[in-house]
């Protein structure tokens, strides 16, 4: 299966949206996502997100080692 190119290099094709519009959906999305985020400019929304990764992370290493000493 064959990932789709976030953006395509040469001719523009009909019915493709432009590169900068594709990133500012994706940024939308991304504030919907990330808690705080919703009045964040792109800096500080990237940091967020990053933190928020770290954070995720976490969750999962410590849900991972309870459900070992539980055996779940």
């Amino acid at each position: 299966m064959r990932r789709k190119a976030m953006f395509t290099v040469g001719r523009k094709k009909k019915g493709r949206r432009p590169f900068q519009h594709v990133v500012l959906r994706r940024l939308r999305e991304l504030k919907k996502i990330v808690p705080d985020a919703e009045d964040a400019d792109v800096d500080m929304l990237l940091r967020r997100t990053a933190d928020y990764i770290c954070v995720l992370e976490l969750k999962v290493t410590v849900l991972r080692r309870l459900s070992t000493i539980y055996g779940m």
